[in-house]
């Protein structure tokens, strides 16, 4: 018995020194009200984005755990977007297309709202990964919540904190835990 403790004390401690640590920290990103969490203290950094003509500041806020990239952005639109409807669904279906292609993958047809949290393997710099990602486009901002990981190390991440922490504009979150579409 004592030696059956001394094994099981053993494997705990070891696969405690193995395991990343999730040291979860609120963060607010963008204008209007959207939230999140990251698992240790966020990196931030703005870069141009160019999108039809145009040039959004895109600020991403993101945090490493073991070998996921949990990462939280937005950016504000031109005024004029306001009142066009199709012109922020366009922005949308690029942001999505674009997480695709830079992942290798082939992005989804026309159908797939871009608005809905989507899932796909790709490939990085170190082999396969996993993206998950949702974007949302308001009447004045792009947001983004994405988590990038290799298969096995995302399948030992806590990825159903980060997904359930998330609110956007208006106090909506992300939906049922689990019901991930795909």
């Amino acid at each position: 018995m004592l030696r059956a403790l001394a094994v099981i004390g053993c494997c705990a401690v070891w696969l405690t020194a193995c395991s990343p640590t999730f040291d979860w920290r609120p963060v607010a990103f963008g204008q209007g009200g959207a939230a999140g969490v990251l698992p240790d203290t966020p990196q931030s950094q703005t870069r141009p984005v160019s999108f039809e003509g145009r040039t959004l500041a895109l600020t991403m806020h993101s945090a490493r755990a073991g070998g996921v990239l949990f990462a939280l952005g937005a950016a504000n639109l031109p005024p004029e977007w306001a009142g066009d409807a199709q012109a922020r669904l366009r922005l949308a279906r690029w942001a999505m297309e674009a997480l695709y292609r830079n992942a290798g993958a082939e992005p989804p047809g026309p159908d797939i709202d871009p608005q809905q949290r989507f899932s796909f393997l790709g490939q990085g710099p170190q082999g396969p990964v996993r993206v998950e990602a949702q974007i949302r486009v308001t009447a004045d901002e792009w947001l983004e919540a994405v988590v990038i990981a290799g298969p096995d190390d995302q399948a030992r991440a806590p990825v159903g904190d980060f997904w359930l922490s998330l609110r956007w504009p208006g106090g909506a979150g992300t939906g049922v835990p689990g019901g991930l579409p795909r």
